[in-house]
């Protein structure tokens, strides 16, 4: 139990270290005026290319209806456009448009840009280290029955 107890507090202590230094809980992240949701909602869909709004929401564990209000705000400023899916009227397909396209770009370089002025200066060691504790997390914690084995303490 304790051991779970000082795994949860460190990373606790991790999450609120990255989040202030990454700047996500900035209004507008990266000085781009979109959110950090929202530059990942576009960044979704171009990875996606042609994606249903209910599946970002859902792979994103996003509230459904504060999805639309993003996209309502991504569609009047013309970074998105949706087409009717065809046999179901409420569906719709969800792409980029080149501002869209565009603007995820610039955001993309911009994050580019903030990490490696945070790892510019590390030393190949530093480096190498850095990438295997990165990839350790991802390992253990995308592990299926992570998420879903409601035992773990």
């Amino acid at each position: 139990m304790q051991q779970y107890e000082e795994l949860c507090d460190k990373i606790r202590a991790f999450n609120r270290f990255y989040t202030v230094k990454m700047d996500f809980l900035s209004t507008d992240y990266l000085g781009a005026n979109y959110t950090i949701a929202e530059t990942r909602v576009l960044f979704e869909i171009k990875n996606r290319k042609n994606c249903k709004q209910s599946e970002i929401a859902k792979d994103l564990h996003i509230d459904k209806s504060y999805l639309s209000r993003i996209m309502r705000r991504f569609k009047l400023n013309g970074l998105v456009q949706a087409a009717k899916l065809c046999g179901d009227k409420r569906a719709e397909i969800i792409s980029l448009t080149e501002l869209g396209n565009t603007k995820t770009e610039e955001l993309i370089n911009l994050t580019n840009l903030q990490i490696n002025s945070f790892i510019g200066k590390l030393e190949k060691k530093e480096c190498k280290m850095l990438a295997d504790a990165v990839d350790t997390i991802i390992a253990i914690l995308g592990k299926e029955n992570v998420y879903n084995n409601k035992n773990i303490r």
